[in-house]
């Protein structure tokens, strides 16, 4: 169902959350993940669908699902906050993925603002540019709730000052 209402939505991406309870752990998980995909992509493939699959798990892992997958519709929505937290270099990660294996990209410092934790965000929209990636970046970011209007400025600020920097 979800894809259909995916399609119907007129949405590209299906974000396929792999994390916290539902984490991809072995080799035997990712095995079954694989095959969940591959008997799920080609009605993927019909629907004009993309199914991205965050997680926590490394960019060599995703491609072996993706691999497993036998289908072009089955893409990293990678999540910059999910790799720094399981200890993988985010750069090195988007740039051997390259812009072919990624749909989207969550960017988030969480618990903080950006800029403010421990991702550098400049080298890592260094390699998105130089890789020649293009599509949406949704922020995931917090906020506190009597500030939402001010704090999504704050992130929105931060975020289009590093593109605007890398970019010129």
């Amino acid at each position: 169902d979800a894809i259909r209402l995916t399609h119907d939505l007129h949405v590209k991406v299906l974000l396929l959350p792999f994390f916290g309870r539902w984490a991809i752990k072995n080799d035997a998980e990712r095995q079954h993940v694989g095959d969940a995909l591959r008997e799920l992509a080609p009605e993927a493939e019909r629907a004009g669908v993309i199914l991205g699959i965050e997680d926590t798990i490394s960019a060599e892992d995703n491609v072996r699902i993706i691999e497993m997958s036998h289908s072009s519709n089955v893409l990293v929505y990678y999540d910059v906050g999910n790799s720094t937290e399981a200890g993988f270099d985010v750069v090195k990660e988007i740039r051997w993925l390259g812009k072919d294996r990624i749909c989207q990209f969550h960017l988030k410092d969480n618990p903080h603002f950006l800029g403010e934790g421990t991702i550098q965000f400049a080298p890592m929209i260094q390699a998105i540019r130089d890789m020649g990636w293009s599509g949406w970046a949704n922020l995931e970011t917090d906020a506190r709730p009597d500030h939402l209007d001010a704090d999504m400025q704050r992130n929105l600020k931060y975020i289009r000052g590093v593109i605007d920097e890398v970019y010129a």
